[in-house]
């Protein structure tokens, strides 16, 4: 199996080399490593700056202390995480719950043990001079979006859908994920565009007047989870319930602890892009963890809130952008129950 996009830890790689083997050992002697459960975790983008609580359940050593030797990979995109977590190649993945719903409507056997993000990364970015305030002014706009028929090309239809527009009363640019599309809007290319929390973080450091809305306006439903298989959670409960317990332990180090040590830790293991900016880095990290770790309150971290899945199953299902399963098909919360008494 050849997957150019995926990247091990330079400690693990360096560890390879030593040892003269596959396994990539991170931190630990190698005879604890062998008592190990091997364990294969993949981000859905390589090793951006919001996946660092994944990094940091490595480098901090969270997968180490629930008895993992755990890797973790960076893929090109959902849709190759997707493909990896069915095929068996990985154990565990994190993806946008509309990218699984999807999925799952198509047969892909994979369920939402729980979620990381309770509320949406995605936000419609507009110039104070010229704002877009609200879904019906898009009709006749063009709209940037990350990709087309990634989740920001779904989301804006869903959006559209909530006040009665169609798909193409917009027109559709991709202008990817980055705060430099704001010239392209000031340029007249794009009236404005759709782009994960970091864009915004960034454009408003920098002190520019932007107008901004989460898609949770619209569109409510789970953001991030972290995705299994069924077969894993038949076979293997224990293993899901501590992978669980070490993502619940590194997102406490996160909510607890200063970041910037975390992240310059992370950065020995992990190519992490922007990381030689670091107060822009924890500066995301911060809002990420304020309004999306916490949407819901710190009661609520990793649950699986059912309302949230609710509105996200009726929207796909009555738009006609998916004909998802039943509830109990797609998500439990069995697992981070389990994880969570500790």
């Amino acid at each position: 199996m050849t997957l150019h996009s995926f990247r091990m830890t330079r400690r693990a790689a360096l560890s390879g080399l030593a040892a003269g083997s596959a396994a990539a050992v991170i931190g630990a002697p190698a005879l604890r490593a062998q008592a190990r459960e091997p364990l294969t975790v993949m981000t859905p983008f390589g090793f951006i700056p919001d996946f660092i609580e994944m990094m940091n359940a490595v480098s901090g050593g969270h997968y180490t202390r629930h008895g993992f030797d755990a890797k973790l990979l960076g893929a090109a995109g959902t849709a190759q995480a997707l493909q990896q977590l069915a095929a068996g190649q990985v154990q565990f993945i994190r993806a946008a719950s509309i990218d699984m719903i999807r999925a799952a409507a198509q047969g892909v056997p994979v369920v939402a043990i729980a979620t990381s993000h309770q509320g949406s990364t995605f936000h419609m970015i507009s110039p104070k001079e010229k704002p877009i305030t609200r879904a019906e002014d898009l009709k006749g706009k063009t709209v940037g979006i990350v990709s087309v028929g990634g989740t920001t090309d779904i989301f804006l239809n869903l959006v559209l859908a909530k006040v009665g527009l169609k798909p193409d009363d917009v027109k559709r640019e991709v202008t990817g994920n980055s705060p430099g599309v704001l010239q392209m809007v000031r340029q007249g290319r794009v009236d404005c565009f759709m782009a994960s929390i970091i864009v915004p973080v960034v454009l408003q450091r920098n002190k520019e007047q932007i107008e901004v809305w989460s898609t949770d306006r619209y569109a409510p439903m789970p953001s991030q989870c972290y995705l299994t298989t069924r077969e894993m959670i038949e076979k293997r409960p224990e293993t899901v319930v501590r992978f669980l317990r070490a993502m619940r332990d590194s997102m406490n180090e996160m909510l607890t602890q200063p970041n910037p040590p975390i992240f310059e830790r992370a950065a020995r293991d992990f190519d992490i892009p922007g990381i030689r900016d670091l107060d822009t880095v924890v500066a995301v990290s911060d809002a990420s963890k304020e309004q999306l770790w916490l949407a819901r309150g710190r009661e609520n971290l990793l649950r699986n809130l059912p309302d949230l899945w609710a509105t996200g199953l009726t929207a796909l299902r009555e738009t006609g952008l998916a004909n998802p399963p039943n509830p109990d098909q797609v998500w439990t919360n069995r697992f981070i129950d389990e994880a969570l008494k500790a």
